[in-house]
């Protein structure tokens, strides 16, 4: 596997709402880091945690130990154990292989982090080396031994060397088979001088898995041959590394990491499900790919986790990598299609929502707050300032305009009437019924100019001269 690894730069996420004409916010950006995950997109990963994150299931790491304080992975990481015959337990890890395929099953999503294809599961680590040290036969079936004693469901063996496998690993093979442990390895790299499927992959019984590029190409790198069962993404695959950080790698050790955390999502999905109907489930979903049925290549087909998640398969009795007969055809025509839509409630993790759900709703929730506050404060504000607009407009001063009755003023010339001993002003007249007030009368002395008659007629003619 190469690794290229960058130095970390923190990336600070922050959510922006705002009001807008339809009272909507608008969605945070997704994390870099995530974005650089693209077989996750491409095996839509996420859409499969709809279904099932892994939860309940122990996945073993057989590698260089796992890095279990890193942040994508806290909490996900068992005690687990040595199989060099040390004391101590798998949560070291100075070389970063096996860090980077605990990763790739288990990463549990964040703001600025990467996402495992089970983020649910438990990662056993068993370390089979010293740092830097090489690894033996029989640290290898110590090892398989170990994890299924350990609890766990699923073996993954990123790992993998020239010819069969010795006695010592096939029989620890067969151990962890009878007791429903599902097994699986990495077929080759060429990089590394592999020309044919490795061991252990090559043993019957295993899942051999090859490597593909995006778009489901075959990986140039990866060996091919008669054992290969299935496909999966091999070439540019980012997740975490040791000391906390995270790089690519390429090779079949990652497209292994793939599958085992898809066998992981089946056997939470359906934990009933014996370990040989959960490899038959994803060889008979697998995307037929190259030439007709099984082939060197890509085996079975690339794998396709919503289809092995949601279909309709018969089920097996027996490991149908251990049948002749399953060697060229995986049996009946597959059936369903994970293109089509699908009811989540019939489909859903019976382990309650994922780390990833709950973070969706709560991100939710608190824009809905911040929306419910800031109309509350927007609603406020406009009031007061209709207010005192109000006020300036009437030159009221605002300790009266505080004071004003609920039922607001009336209007100006509502039932006006004048104080006592003045006239109404221009304009308005007596309210009905008013009369002039008592004693009020015309003034003494007072009367008409000469010629002027009381009103209500024409005045009197002068009179005529003889």
């Amino acid at each position: 596997m190469r690794v290229n690894v960058g130095s970390l730069r923190p990336v600070t996420a922050c959510l922006l709402a705002g009001f807008l004409v339809v009272g909507a916010a608008q969605p945070a950006a997704a994390a870099p880091r995530r974005a650089e995950q693209w077989y996750v997109d491409e095996l839509r990963i996420e859409q499969a945690h709809k279904v099932s994150t892994g939860r309940g299931v122990v996945v073993a790491v057989i590698d260089t130990g796992v890095e279990a304080s890193h942040p994508d992975l806290r909490g996900q990481v068992l005690a687990g154990g040595r199989s060099y015959g040390a004391s101590g337990d798998g949560r070291s890890d100075d070389d970063g292989h096996g860090t980077h395929m605990a990763g790739i099953i288990a990463a549990k999503p964040s703001s600025d982090g990467v996402v495992g294809v089970a983020p649910g599961v438990k990662i056993l680590p068993i370390k089979m080396r010293k740092d830097g040290g090489s690894y033996s036969d029989t640290g290898i079936a110590r090892a398989i031994r170990m994890a299924v004693d350990g609890g766990a469901k699923v073996i993954n063996m990123s790992i993998g060397g020239p010819g069969l496998a010795n006695p010592v690993e096939q029989d620890a093979i067969k151990y962890a088979l009878d007791r429903d442990v599902v097994v699986v390895a990495a077929a080759g790299n060429t990089a590394r001088g592999s020309v044919a499927v490795d061991s252990p992959a090559n043993t019957p019984g295993v899942i051999a898995v090859t490597g593909t590029t995006r778009g489901g190409a075959f990986w140039s790198g990866s060996v091919q041959g008669p054992e290969a069962v299935v496909a999966a993404p091999g070439d540019g695959i980012y997740n975490v590394l040791n000391e906390q950080g995270y790089g690519w790698g390429d090779g079949t050790s990652d497209s292994t990491a793939i599958v085992s955390g898809l066998a992981a999502l089946i056997r939470s999905k359906y934990p009933d499900l014996s370990a040989p109907n959960v490899i038959n489930r994803i060889i008979r979903t697998a995307r037929d790919a190259g030439p007709s049925g099984r082939d060197p290549q890509y085996g079975f087909g690339v794998i396709d986790p919503m289809r092995a998640l949601t279909a309709s398969v018969p089920s097996v009795a027996a490991n149908p990598l251990l049948d002749p007969a399953a060697a060229t055809d995986p049996g009946p025509a597959r059936t369903g299609d994970a293109d089509e839509e699908f009811d989540v409630t019939q489909h859903g993790d019976r382990g309650g929502p994922t780390d990833q759900q709950v973070m969706v709703i709560g991100i939710g929730i608190a824009v809905a707050l911040v929306l419910l506050l800031g109309l509350a404060v927007f609603l406020i504000w406009n009031r007061r300032r209709y207010r005192r607009e109000a006020a300036r407009a009437a030159d009221i001063p605002d300790e009266v305009l505080d004071r004003e009755a609920p039922g607001g003023y009336p209007p100006s010339d509502a039932d006006y009437a004048p104080p006592p001993g003045y006239p109404p002003p221009p304009g308005h007249g007596p309210p009905s019924g008013y009369g002039p007030p008592s004693g009020y009368g015309q003034p003494s002395g007072y009367g008409p100019p000469p010629g002027y008659g009381p009103p209500g007629g024409p005045p009197p003619a002068p009179p005529r001269e003889r």
